[in-house]
């Protein structure tokens, strides 16, 4: 079975419209899509939001959002800075500081 295409793209604003009660405090709540993957039985999509009001990203399932009509932009989440991340044998990540300390 294909994965149906997603409903939502990547800095996309939604609004929170969902039936699940450990979730329901944030019905209305405003946020943009930072990231999504399918579902596992690849038959919708689940989605990190970013919520205005919290400051924090929360995760929904693609019934639980609507559209807005308006987008974000990447630079209102990310200011360009990036880090190194060395992963050992056992799936552990350390930050390098430098190229020099490879």
């Amino acid at each position: 079975m294909m994965t149906p295409k997603p409903r939502f793209a990547y800095y996309e604003k939604v609004r929170v419209r969902t039936t699940d009660p450990a979730k329901a405090h944030l019905n209305g709540e405003v946020g943009a899509v930072l990231g999504r993957t399918d579902t596992q039985d690849k038959t919708s999509w689940y989605y990190a939001v970013s919520l205005y009001t919290q400051q924090r990203s929360w995760c929904f399932f693609e019934h639980e959002l609507e559209p807005t009509g308006e987008h974000a932009k990447r630079e209102d989440f990310y200011d360009g800075t990036s880090m190194r991340v060395r992963v050992d044998e056992h799936g552990r990540g350390t930050i390098v500081e430098s190229k020099s300390q490879e």
